[in-house]
């Protein structure tokens, strides 16, 4: 995987938030480091990172070693639109949800919900006096 996103990364830091599982050969590079100046290139290794995702595992990978915020950064700084569009099919993969994740909403999310609704019914109610 470094081979692939060395070439992709330029001089920008990323916060300790897009490090922290990132993997060691692409962190603490130096201030001078380049990005590949040949689009063709940029353009292969963003196509084989697609091919990658193509697999759950492939994809939860690439999520591991936070392939994302490289792809990010690439997309800021590289003026091709090709490139541009290599880059953001491949975070349209990356951070969609998987089939049967986002559909399971944790208990702690629907308690509030519902009271609401609860609080809107008896608002609604028309109530019998006798």
């Amino acid at each position: 995987m470094p081979y692939l996103l060395l070439p992709l990364m330029g001089p920008e830091e990323y916060s300790d938030e897009d490090t922290d599982g990132m993997l060691e050969d692409l962190q603490l590079l130096p201030p001078d480091k380049e990005r590949e100046k040949d689009v063709e290139i940029l353009k292969t290794h963003l196509e084989t990172l697609l091919l990658l995702t193509t697999t759950r595992e492939g994809r939860d990978l690439m999520r591991r070693i936070k392939v994302y915020p490289v792809v990010r950064e690439c997309h800021l700084h590289v003026e091709n639109d090709e490139v541009r569009e290599a880059c953001e099919r491949v975070v349209q993969i990356l951070k969609r949800d998987e089939e049967g994740e986002g559909e399971d909403v944790p208990p702690t999310a629907t308690e509030g919900m519902l009271k609401v609704e609860e609080e809107e019914d008896e608002e609604d109610q028309i109530v019998e006096i006798l």
